[in-house]
């Protein structure tokens, strides 16, 4: 027994001590090989762009910086289909998809581990579908942080940007106008600095056009660069179809946020279902002690309340599918 406890702790140690690893991007040998390629993104490359430009003494750093802009080969994400790849791209977590899924089964296994030494196989069979809720809940819960971080701004910035348009102003420097009334920590800011910035280093308009949020999963987004893109090739009147799209996004964003205080009440409900039983529980021990550490401690009624807390976490995951909003 003690032996099976030490393993398993050695065992939950490893994965995370990995898993920080990867979340932090740590230096840890033989990790960098099992990371998601990222030469495709820009960031590290205006990253580099800036140093290089605050710095004017270093001129190879300049020149090393000029060239990966120009040799970068950024693209738009044209699929629709969501894949693991592209959502942990979308959440920023730097790893590939082998390492993901080998943290979801070290989860798992530990999980199943540790209650196979007090609980029955059903709770054990719960415990092996642990890692993968709890690593998609987590990346999940990145991706959707992104989201909301990036779209508490965009529809403002839409608009900005149409008034400066329909007064005469260029695209790019109504672009840039548009960011700088926006805060220096907004999301939406940020990608826009990064586009103009890619710009000037040399990239094609396509391509720093194209890469404007790909690491965000927003669904409006591809519509903005669409309209930029085309825009600048055949033409037409870039502000009215950036108002209609404004519009747009202010209409999904109202009806987001008016789905979820409508589902706010169901899940709310579970919650004060699972708190009464709760106090319950605690009330009944206060008073009559016996009749729970009575029922624990006999087999029959230690199979009872394992059922019982098998049913609880079936109606919690059964809630939150059935409430899930969909963007």
């Amino acid at each position: 027994m003690n032996t099976a406890l030490v393993i398993v702790l050695l065992l939950f140690c490893l994965v995370a001590f990995v898993a920080t690893a990867v979340l932090l991007d740590l230096p840890v040998p033989g990790l960098k090989a099992l990371r998601g390629d990222g030469r495709a993104n820009m960031r590290a490359i205006v990253t580099a762009q800036r140093t290089a430009r605050e710095n004017p003494t270093s001129t190879r750093r300049r020149e090393t910086a000029m060239d990966s802009a120009k040799e970068s080969n950024v693209t738009k994400v044209s699929s629709s289909k969501l894949t693991l790849r592209k959502k942990l791209k979308f959440g920023q977590w730097t790893m590939s998809p082998l390492v993901f899924r080998a943290l979801e089964v070290s989860i798992s296994l530990v999980a199943a581990a540790v209650l196979s030494l007090y609980v029955n196989l059903v709770l054990v069979g719960f415990a092996l579908l642990s890692g993968p809720l709890f690593m998609r809940w987590l990346l999940n819960l990145w991706v959707e942080r992104r989201f909301k971080a990036f779209d508490a701004d965009y529809p403002a910035f839409l608009l900005s940007l149409v008034g400066l348009l329909k007064t005469g102003m260029n695209v790019m420097g109504a672009l840039e106008a548009a960011a700088d009334g926006l805060e220096e920590s907004s999301l939406v800011r940020t990608e826009v600095i990064m586009m103009i910035e890619r710009l000037r280093f040399g990239v094609s308009e396509d391509r720093s056009i194209g890469s404007f949020g790909e690491d965000i999963y927003h669904p409006e987004i591809e519509l903005f660069v669409q309209a930029l893109l085309l825009s600048r090739r055949v033409g037409g009147t870039l502000s009215d179809t950036l108002e209609r799209l404004a519009k747009q996004v202010r209409k999904r964003q109202y009806f987001r946020m008016s789905a979820s205080a409508a589902v706010g009440m169901q899940r709310g409900s579970i919650w004060f279902i699972i708190s009464i039983l709760v106090a319950l529980e605690i009330y009944l021990y206060f008073m009559y002690p016996q009749a729970i550490t009575g029922a624990i401690k006999d087999e029959m009624g230690w199979q009872v309340w394992q059922f019982g807390i098998g049913a609880i976490l079936l109606g919690i995951f059964w809630v939150r599918q059935v409430t899930k909003i969909r963007t």
